[in-house]
């Protein structure tokens, strides 16, 4: 069993708002997409007092709750914050890195992120730990621990010892990345079972999909195509219409939770294509990546820029891996499979502004605006066991909610423009908001 030493605690990592958590704010005049039902309240008055949603009200009646700050959101849509399901911290070894991370999720509307493993020379529990503190403006946190592979989870001892150590230290999560021997495997899922922690992550792709279905999240929706393929010969089976819809099926009874993160495939052509690369490389959102990351992912021979990636028989498995998930998607959809929003922000998936590709990526693949929203919001509070306090814009949950532009119930791209976020009681509107992005575009450009 391989437990790495962590090096990296998050300490005092605080950049607190100007404004006082103990004020009583009124958002007027202001539409409420509430998000326990498709529809939009119109023209209201949304008061926050502290950290709570004290009142939803139309503006033509009388308030009831006297506001000592107002704040006019005329023809602006309220609606809550974004959780992304599947969020890396990847590289990140000081204070100031999380501090980078954390600016670029709230300037993005992202209010809670789920760490999907804890990267060597991390502490995921003081960072987990530091960020969740009020005075400390990041979103709510979540962390698995370690990510286990076949090479250090070998034995059921070694599973019984992992669970201990994850229920010992606080981790939400227990991440399993990859094949496991049944046994070693089933030991794993029933210790954590008794344990209470959750175990997610990759399907087990040597053994049947009922094995999978035992995790509480899959991550990836190319893991349940894989279960179907020849993973070791990198050949992957077309699922037809029809064998999509059983497999939905069989998923939706299983109760498991999907983060399909489809953005990452599609983008395996964007890597291997010049023409593409160079068209990736042109957004202005690269300008938040670090430069070791962004060469990482630019360079021949490195990630996905390898010759496999280039090959004929790569380019027919990454087709085939795209056409699936897509057919998947669609049927899991159909089915009422509980589908949450992950963007696995790695290489090129930029911290933040990778959750809005991954909209409109699941919508584009066939799920509804509103369906969409409801897996970045409502589902994924119920999956993190936070439905009573978060989720939606309802009287007495707290105050996590974005305030954008433009209604993303016509057009899911309107997740994009921003223009505050409010956070522990804090108010950050489009010029605090734009000044994280300025001030990570600024550190970046100063690296070697």
């Amino acid at each position: 069993m391989n437990t790495t030493i962590k090096l990296f605690s998050a300490s005092a990592f605080i950049f607190m708002s100007s404004y006082a958590a103990a004020e009583i704010i009124a958002f007027e005049n202001v539409n409420v997409i509430p998000m326990s039902q498709e529809t939009v309240l119109l023209n209201q008055r949304v008061v926050v007092d502290n950290d709570k949603i004290a009142a939803i009200e139309p503006m033509s009646t009388i308030e009831h709750i006297k506001p000592n700050r107002r704040i006019d959101c005329q023809h602006k849509y309220l609606m809550p914050g974004f959780t992304d399901a599947h969020y890396h911290p990847r590289g990140a070894t000081t204070t100031k890195d999380f501090e980078f991370f954390y600016k670029l999720l709230l300037a993005n509307g992202v209010t809670t992120v789920v760490s999907m493993g804890e990267d060597f020379g991390q502490d995921a529990i003081a960072i987990k730990n530091n960020a969740n503190k009020k005075d400390v403006l990041a979103p709510i946190y979540f962390a698995a621990g370690p990510m286990y592979h076949h090479d250090n989870l070998k034995t059921p001892k070694d599973a019984l010892d992992i669970v201990d150590f994850h229920k010992k230290r606080g981790y939400d999560f227990i991440k399993v990345h990859d094949n496991f021997p049944k046994e070693t495997y089933l030991a794993l899922l029933s210790e954590a079972e008794k344990a209470g922690v959750p175990v997610v992550g990759h399907g087990q792709r040597d053994l049947p999909l009922e094995f999978t279905l035992r995790l509480t999240l899959i991550a990836h929706m190319e893991e349940v195509v894989m279960v179907f393929s020849d993973d070791k010969n990198f050949i992957v089976t077309e699922i037809s219409d029809q064998k999509a819809q059983e497999i939905a099926r069989q998923v939706k009874n299983s109760g498991v939770y999907i983060s399909p993160t489809l953005t990452v495939v599609a983008k395996f052509h964007d890597y291997r294509n010049d023409g593409r690369l160079d068209a990736l490389k042109q957004r202005p959102e690269n300008q938040y990546l670090s430069k070791a990351e962004y060469k990482n992912y630019t360079t021949d021979g490195e990630e996905y820029r390898r010759e496999i990636f280039s090959s004929p028989k790569g380019i027919a498995t990454v087709d085939a891996l795209i056409k699936n998930t897509q057919v998947l998607t669609q049927a899991f959809y159909n089915a009422g499979v509980p589908l949450l929003i992950g963007s696995d922000n790695i290489g090129l998936q930029i911290t933040g502004f990778a959750l809005h590709d991954e909209m409109e990526a699941m919508n584009k693949a066939g799920v509804p605006a509103f369906s969409v929203l409801n897996g970045a919001t409502q589902l994924a509070a119920r999956y993190l066991k936070r439905q009573a306090v978060a989720g939606t814009i309802s009287e007495g949950k707290n105050a996590e909610f974005v305030l954008l532009s433009k209604n993303p119930l016509d057009d899911i791209k309107n997740t994009r423009d921003v223009q505050g976020v409010m956070i522990k009681g804090h108010w950050l509107d489009k010029k605090i908001l734009d000044r994280f992005l300025k001030d990570v575009a600024t550190a970046r450009k100063q690296e070697k």
